[in-house]
């Protein structure tokens, strides 16, 4: 029987669609085999060494380097026990790391991974070069760097970058890998510097010098890096940086100074207060509030009808950090015009400060007081009582 010629198309389609299906599946099936193969074999290899990890475990603290495993390994059994030891290498650090590294040596897994590195196959490269990152293999970061300047996909990219990073022994070799990095993905900052923590030099010596550069993304790469280290060395730089024609470095050189509060002077931190930056302004007011003296009352008073929310904001919370003058200021300002918006931030400041120290004065006796203080204070000068008080209280006279 002829089948009309309309359908014929339609009946190749199905067919075609069919062997596709039969053929994904066939290759999905012979994937799960293989891998169910490969751990049947890795589990088996590492339970016929159970006794070398055992002599590993028992030896690793002696100053004697570690011995290879005796006899003649095979390369299924050199890859089980690779990956052994690219997993304690990843759980220790110090000396038991650089024994377990030099075994890798030892035993030619690093001679191994070298090899790979120069496979045709793009996959095995990148293996290569993750597994030589995890052996810190200290004389391949010259090979690592170089395949890093050949790859073009991101995330295989920062694959390598943080192998190689991992196999930096001269401050040299971290800056050359970071400019490398910083050069092909500029907006990737915070991905460079984790990075960067994965080597085991200090990194403070290379942010340093790149704040000396003329590069804007180098620059900022350092300010960032920078944050949280309070490095004194830094501030002559910071001090030049705070003028830069670019917004970003401004704003991040001004808010890594802000870190020192312990070096903090009245002078700079004012002129901060009334940066032409909302951004440098809002970080300095809420500095102001972790200073002792009350030197910034006033500023951070005229700071509640700044046109920008962060800046009203982060002035309120600090003059309520700053004990009865602050609150004084806040509830004067209250008042001075309790229906706008831009000091609507006052009130809630004030009320906010009163709900903490209703809730703390069930604590001790001290915390009864400076309550009893602030809620005097707030009735004395807003003309009303507060009675959202959960518990009962003496009242002190004044």
């Amino acid at each position: 029987m002829l089948l009309p010629d309309s359908i014929k198309p339609i009946l190749m389609i199905t067919a075609l669609l069919l062997a596709l299906i039969i053929g994904g599946l066939a290759v999905l099936f012979i994937l799960r085999a293989k891998s169910r193969s490969s751990e049947h074999h890795t589990a088996y290899y590492l339970h016929k060494h159970k006794d070398y990890f055992l002599y590993l475990s028992i030896h690793i603290d002696n100053p004697e380097p570690l011995l290879p495993p005796p006899g003649l390994i095979k390369t299924r059994e050199l890859v089980a026990i690779q990956q052994k030891l690219l997993e304690w290498i990843e759980m220790f650090e110090g000396s038991h790391r650089d024994k377990l590294s030099q075994l890798c040596y030892d035993m030619g897994l690093v001679e191994r991974e070298r090899q790979r590195l120069h496979s045709l196959r793009h996959w095995e490269r990148i293996d290569a070069a993750y597994h030589l990152g995890v052996m810190r293999a200290k004389d391949c970061f010259g090979e690592l760097l170089r395949l890093l300047e050949h790859e073009t996909d991101d995330s295989t990219a920062f694959v390598i970058g943080r192998a190689a990073a991992k196999c930096t022994q001269q401050p040299g070799e971290l800056r050359k890998l970071v400019l490398r990095l910083a050069k092909h993905h500029p907006q990737s900052h915070h991905l460079i510097l984790d990075i960067v923590g994965s080597s085991s030099l200090n990194p403070l010596p290379l942010y340093l010098d790149l704040l000396q550069v003329e590069d804007v993304d180098l620059i900022t790469l350092a300010l960032i890096g920078l944050s949280g280290y309070n490095e004194h060395d830094a501030i002559p730089f910071l001090d030049l940086l705070v003028q830069s024609e670019h917004k970003e470095v401004r704003i991040k050189a001004a808010k890594l100074l802000l870190e020192y509060t312990h070096l903090l002077q009245t002078e700079p931190l004012m002129v901060f207060m009334s940066h032409s930056d909302w951004e440098i302004r809002a970080a300095a007011m809420k500095v102001a509030g972790e200073q002792p003296s009350g030197d910034f009352i006033p500023i951070l008073k005229d700071a509640l009808t700044d046109p920008d929310w962060w800046v009203r904001h982060n002035s309120a919370q600090s003059l309520g950090k700053l004990g009865l003058p602050g609150f004084q200021a806040l509830c004067v300002a209250h008042m001075a015009a309790p229906n706008t918006l831009d000091l609507n931030i006052a009130s809630e400041a004030v009320h906010e400060q009163l709900e903490i120290a209703s809730e703390l004065a069930s604590q001790d006796i001290t915390q009864r007081i400076y309550f009893n203080e602030l809620s005097h204070m707030y009735e004395k000068i807003c003309n009303v009582s507060y009675v959202n008080q959960p518990h009962q209280l003496l009242r002190i006279r004044s």
